[in-house]
């Protein structure tokens, strides 16, 4: 049963399986494009304003670069970042910087900010926005950081963790969106695409109930 009714095309700007799992969850159609933009923070830029600046240049390269997409698309797309000590924490090269990141993290709060975009091609408005969770870990013996490092998952992960998988028994407490941690605060997205009418609640089957 359709949760919502789309009255436009969406595109996803990016090929995050997380990202489209979200999205997938909700029933929407979509397309997916991969934008190719320099991801290298500006000097003294903050965490908050690269994470805006890469989801609105993400949008709009995948807006230039792709000519064939529907000519009333909305245009969706997101970056993640892990920001811990005024430095932001990027994807392990291997398993010692793994180690020396969740280090790091281990029994500290970090910030997890993510920058999204919804771009209307037609009229070329754009919504954009960051949202901030606050993720407290516990404190990790070398126990745990080895069996962790060793189940492969820290790999490809910015902070060297994953939220949603076996990750979940690193973190004490979260503050904020868990949605923004796993890279896609999807309750915020929604509510601006509702709110524009993009897309709508789709009316519940009514269920005939037996005398």
């Amino acid at each position: 049963m359709p949760q919502f009714i789309q009255h436009n095309p969406l595109c996803l700007a990016s090929s995050s399986p997380r990202r489209q799992m979200f999205l997938k969850k909700y029933g929407l159609k979509f397309e997916c494009r991969s934008p190719k933009i320099n991801e290298t923070p500006e000097k003294n830029e903050t965490a908050r304003n690269f994470v805006k600046r890469m989801a609105s240049e993400k949008a709009s390269e995948v807006q230039r670069r792709f000519s064939n997409l529907p000519e009333n698309v909305i245009i969706l797309s997101g970056d993640t970042i892990v920001f811990f000590d005024d430095t932001i924490l990027g994807k392990p090269e291997n398993a010692q910087h793994a180690r020396t990141m969740l280090k790091q993290l281990s029994g500290q709060t970090h910030q997890i900010f993510s920058g999204f975009s919804i771009l209307d091609t037609v009229s070329g408005e754009e919504i954009s926005d960051v949202i901030c969770t606050e993720v407290r870990f516990q404190k990790l013996h070398d126990e745990i950081l080895e069996w962790y490092i060793n189940s492969g998952e820290a790999f490809g992960k910015a902070g060297a963790y994953s939220i949603q998988g076996l990750g979940t028994i690193l973190v004490e407490s979260i503050r904020g969106s868990y949605n923004n941690v796993v890279g896609f605060p999807i309750e915020c997205i929604i509510t601006h695409l509702t709110a524009n009418a993009w897309i709508s609640f789709a009316e519940p089957e009514k269920t005939e109930v037996a005398a």
